[in-house]
């Protein structure tokens, strides 16, 4: 189009509106509820906060770009619609001017484009959005008609309601508001009982006396914990493909604990987020931060550790964002938000809250130990004892006792060969007798086949392959690995625990630089197994030692400051002696003791392992390619300095040895004296009982700052493999900053989150409870208060609940007291044809909302209503009987574990509850503050034909029918109608059940049939009328299937 052509269009266009027809202005316009949608929805994807991704530099995201100049055009004019070129771009014919352009399939509407226009013309305002927004510190509860007010919510609702043509609907009867307010509140049903009492209550506080009983129930703090599970994507399994088990029931009843306690809602957060950086964190205090550790782990072999330990930290953050600040932070991963005011940079500045605890990116498909860090669960117990003997020892290696003992010794034990004799093998001597003598040493000169003898026991000689091969050794001759075959001592032998004293000597010589390489290992594999055992390692050309339970965070590790020499022989020694310290770990090179850099220092547990002592190699591990070895030894004692200098300098393996007298005196007080050595076993035996004592308490995934933060990157396009600019600990620019007087950690986060004002928190958070209680948030989409979210159906009643929830201390029974209490809450859920037509979604709630119950109300009712209800409150998970048809089958519990509630059901990632899946459950995989509901015959089926139902239908029936006997058919019918709905039923309701119990009992005459029906399940029928039983049992299933049993009315 030629710019003169163009300009006539625009010319044309623009007498067109002002001698169009009608009322072209109305309402001023409200920014963030007209227009801020649209340009969200029509506009931000190419013209929004994603500059870096976009095809335009126009931005429309803020006033400062959306007025700036491009190419001789303004997009936004303030109060001139004939210079703004938004205005002449959205109401042109011109397809390749149009915009939004046809091919993205977002036209603007004829309403939305007066809007537009409107808004420019009163001068293109902008407003920062709503939710970013500080909360007001007061909010004035308006004066509304509401017929029967209870609290300000009322008002609120009935001033919502003021211009559209709708009021509030009446109360609801007493009885359902019971069943209502029961669920709500606690996920199970009333029972008869207490509904006559409720129905029959003339007090006037009937009603605060309900609600009061049941927020101080244990079913109300398993009800709130049901819904936090969802928040906490918690599962009883890792997740991915292997999905083994975890075990982190014991955070799930913190919850429960701190819902029945009432805690603060700001300290509930904060506990989760940081519980473990409170001053003085008391052991629940550190659990609760098990929060952020429960996302999927990885264990499939290949996979790169890194990767997915960015992976946990992005899980925390998309978390975060979700649950506490409701907003889509996934979006800013790669690349800035293309709706929000998120940055890339602010994403990853917000992950560096979460990226320092010492934590591995794949936890260990061998074994099952807990990844760290980790908490203990109980008191550890004393290690008095240990400090005793160690004391004990210590002051009788340092006795005359000791020393005469010794002089005694040498004076009667042969001492001229004494100190000649060669140590390294077996004197010829008959009257000599040789002590510290090695398990195994490994000369490398006799090579027979692919065995290499062991001259100290024949029977643990090592054994390889023919890809290592045989070279020149420092003495005589030596092995050359090839990096990818092993060379092992027999499966048993050296399997050192971490008590045992022990030491290794032996030469060695790289011939490349290695990143990393094994040298030798007692250790089944690398990730695989967590590293679980004792290595030595060449990291980055240097010399490393480690006893590991679970790299990283339970293990001891020191490493060498200087590179070894390549191309050069170099004797190595490492000592440990039994204390479970770094300190106990001494590297040795060419006779002289190494000062090393510690890298980690806590080892607790284990570190013994089923696989083979050897060299060289280890699954999924790097391997010492064209590295040479010679002259090895291995001792289950600590060798001396002398001996290590000796060694060093040895060139001949039987070549006679003068030891001086401390290193005499050692070999004598470590493996001769009667008292030392009875000394040293009972220390070991301390150390040893210790550590299994250690070993049985309990341990739960946690969080722990490291000593010095991890670095920190921005990541392009998310990848942990293209680190870019550093970022440092900090909150999203759009919000409020961090104060600089909190501390720069978790523990600060969590305070500027729960700051009074804080624009976010207690918004989301209400708005969440909200939707627990009314079915649907105040903000519909409660997972985004951003630009894509909707806006608030009400803004001012959710910010007054915001504010009143603040200033009641964070009080979550106040906060859904209120709710409950209000006249909205009571009201009827019949819609009216009028209601159905102006407000379908009822998003003015005029009236209830009527859906169905979740899927774990569902099941736990169903139990509740024949007591087989389980009440036990925490413990672990249970295996319902629908996980023995699930994806990955498992066998059901047994009575009465498998009637549990819901809560307690293990849930593994890849193969969750059928049952509960059906019904709608989250898949508890990542953060969800929503669930769907879909409506599908699969429900009804579950429902008619799932064993546990089945079963809890009889056990039903039975109860009626202990209660009205096999004669009073209609008595028994009212009354489980009753018990499934919290109502009588009608007459034609009765004259139903009445004719559906008569047509069961002579379909079940059948006894054949009856029994069949009556065995499924665990618990076992007594009844002596099979027949009558099964069919009241289907007519329980029948109401168990009725609408108003599995639907909020």
């Amino acid at each position: 189009m030629s710019h003169l052509k163009y300009m006539s269009l625009r010319f044309s266009v623009l007498l067109a509106l002002i001698f169009c027809p009608g009322n072209f202005m109305w309402a001023k316009i409200d920014f963030n509820r007209q227009i801020r949608p649209i340009l969200s929805d029509k506009c931000y994807k190419c013209h929004g906060p994603d500059a870096k991704n976009q095809k335009s530099d126009f931005r429309l995201d803020t006033f400062e770009h959306a007025i700036k100049e491009h190419d001789g055009f303004v997009g936004l004019t303030p109060g001139s619609l004939e210079d703004s070129e938004i205005h002449w771009r959205i109401h042109t014919d011109d397809e390749i001017e149009l915009m939004p352009p046809p091919e993205s399939k977002h036209p603007l509407t004829d309403e939305e484009k007066k809007v537009l226009d409107q808004w420019i013309m009163e001068g293109g305002k902008y407003e920062k959005h709503w939710s970013f927004q500080n909360l007001p510190s007061s909010i004035e509860v308006p004066k509304s008609n509401h017929p029967n007010p209870v609290n300000a919510i009322d008002h609120f609702i009935a001033e919502g309601l003021k211009d559209s043509g709708l009021s509030p609907s009446t109360e609801v009867e007493r009885s359902l508001w019971l069943r209502r307010v029961t669920f709500d509140l606690t996920g199970l049903p009333p029972n008869l009982k207490d509904l006559n009492n409720f129905v029959n209550d003339p007090s006037k506080h009937a009603y605060e006396k309900v609600v009061e009983r049941l927020l101080k129930s244990d079913e109300y703090a398993e009800r709130m914990s049901t819904e936090w599970m969802d928040v906490a994507r918690y599962s009883d399994t890792f997740g991915y493909q292997v999905d083994k088990g975890r075990k982190v029931w014991q955070w799930r009843d913190w919850v429960i604990r701190s819902f029945r306690k009432n805690i603060p809602y700001d300290q509930f957060v904060t506990e989760q987020i940081a519980g473990d950086l409170l001053p003085n964190a008391s052991r629940d205090q550190i659990l609760a931060t098990c929060f952020n550790r429960l996302h999927s782990q990885k264990v499939e072999g290949g996979s790169v550790e890194e990767e997915f330990r960015i992976e946990y930290v992005s899980d925390r953050v998309h978390t975060f964002g979700t649950a506490f600040l409701g907003l889509t932070m996934e979006c800013t991963k790669c690349h800035d938000h293309k709706y929000d005011p998120l940055t890339q940079k602010d994403y990853f500045s917000l992950s560096a809250f979460f990226n320092n605890i010492d934590e591995a990116g794949l936890h260990a498909f061998m074994g099952n130990p807990t990844p760290t860090p980790a908490l203990e669960l109980a008191d550890l117990p004393s290690d008095q004892k240990i400090k005793n003997a160690e004391k004990e020892l210590q002051q009788y290696l340092g006795s005359d006792e000791l020393r005469a003992s010794f002089s005694n010794w040498k004076q009667t034990n042969n001492n001229k060969q004494l100190g000649t004799y060669s140590y390294f093998s077996q004197s010829n001597d008959q009257n000599v007798t040789t002590y510290g003598l090695p398990l195994a040493y490994l000369s490398f000169d006799n090579r027979k086949g692919n065995q290499y003898p062991n001259p100290v026991d024949s029977k643990l000689s090592a054994n390889t392959n023919h890809h290592n091969k045989v070279c020149e050794g420092k003495v005589g001759q030596g092995i050359q690995f090839s990096g990818d075959d092993a060379l092992n001592f027999p499966k048993e032998f050296a399997n050192f625990n971490r008590h045992q004293p022990f030491s290794v000597a032996f030469w060695i010589k790289p011939s490349v630089n290695h990143e990393r390489a094994v040298v030798l290992r007692k250790s089944q594999a690398w990730t695989d197994a967590a590293s679980r055992g004792f290595e030595i390692l060449i990291e980055k050309g240097k010399l490393s030692a480690a006893l590991i339970h679970f790299w990283p965070g339970d293990a001891i590790r020191i490493r060498s400051a200087n590179q070894l020499a390549l191309n050069e022989w170099t004797h190595i020694s490492l000592t440990y002696d039994g204390s479970s310290k770094a300190a106990g770990l001494n590297l040795s090179a060419n006779g002289k003791l190494i000062e090393p850099e510690v890298v980690r220092d806590c080892l607790t547990r284990g570190i013994t392992s089923p696989t083979p002592f050897g060299f060289a190699e280890r699954m999924r591990d790097n391997g010492f390619k064209k590295g040479m070895l010679d002259e090895f030894y291995i001792y289950d004692r600590i060798l001396t300095s002398t001996e290590i200098k000796i060694l060093a300098k040895q060139t001949k393996a039987d070549q006679g040895i003068e030891l001086d007298d401390q290193s005499l005196f050692s070999i004598y007080s470590q493996a001769v004296d009667p008292k030392a050595l009875e000394l040293q076993k009972k220390l070991y035996d301390q150390r040893l009982s210790y550590g299994k004592q250690r070993e049985r308490i309990g341990q739960i995934m946690v969080m722990k700052e490291m000593p010095e933060p991890r670095k920190t990157y921005i990541l392009e396009r998310g990848l942990y493999s293209e680190p870019s600019e550093e970022v440092f600990r900090d909150t999203p620019a759009a919000l409020s900053p961090l104060n600089e007087n909190y501390p720069q950690d978790r523990l600060g986060l969590a305070k500027w989150l729960t700051e009074k004002d804080h624009p976010l928190f207690a918004r989301v958070t209400v708005n969440r409870y909200w939707q627990m209680i009314f079915g649907m948030g105040l903000v519909s989409t409660s997972e985004d208060f951003g630009s894509q979210g909707k806006p608030p159906s009400h803004p001012e009643l959710l910010d007054w609940l915001a504010r009143d929830f603040i200033s009641s201390g964070w009080n979550l029974r106040h906060l859904l007291s209120r709710m409950v209490l209000s006249s909205t809450y009571k009201q009827s859920s019949k819609i009216t044809k009028d209601a159905l037509d102006k407000d379908p979604q009822n998003f003015l709630l005029a009236r209830s909302s009527s859906y169905r119950w979740p899927a774990e109300m569902i099941r736990d009712s169903a139990l509740a209503y024949g007591d087989l209800l389980h009440q036990k409150v925490g413990g672990p998970s249970v295996r319902p009987y629908d996980l023995q048809v699930s994806f990955k089958p498992s066998r059901p519990d047994n009575a009465p574990n498998i009637h549990r509630r819901s809560l307690y059901t293990y849930w593994q990632r890849t193969a969750p509850s059928p049952v509960m899946m059906a019904l709608d459950s989250s898949k508890k995989d990542i953060c969800m503050v929503k669930r769907e509901r879909t409506d599908s015959a699969a429900q009804s089926l579950v429902l008619l034909n799932g064993p546990q139902f089945v079963e809890a239908a009889r056990a039903t029936a039975e109860k009626l029918i202990k209660k009205h006997g096999i004669d009073n058919g209609e008595a028994l019918s009212t009354d489980a109608f009753r018990m499934l709905t919290s109502r009588k039923p009608t007459t034609e309701e009765a004259d139903i059940l009445k004719r559906l119990l008569s047509e069961q009992i002579e379909v079940y005459q059948d006894r054949n049939q009856s029994h069949a029906f009556l065995e499924v399940g665990q618990v076992k029928t007594h009844t002596k009328n099979p027949s009558y039983t099964a069919a009241v049992s289907s007519l329980v299933s029948t109401l168990m299937n009725f609408d108003e049993s599995t639907s909020k009315r």
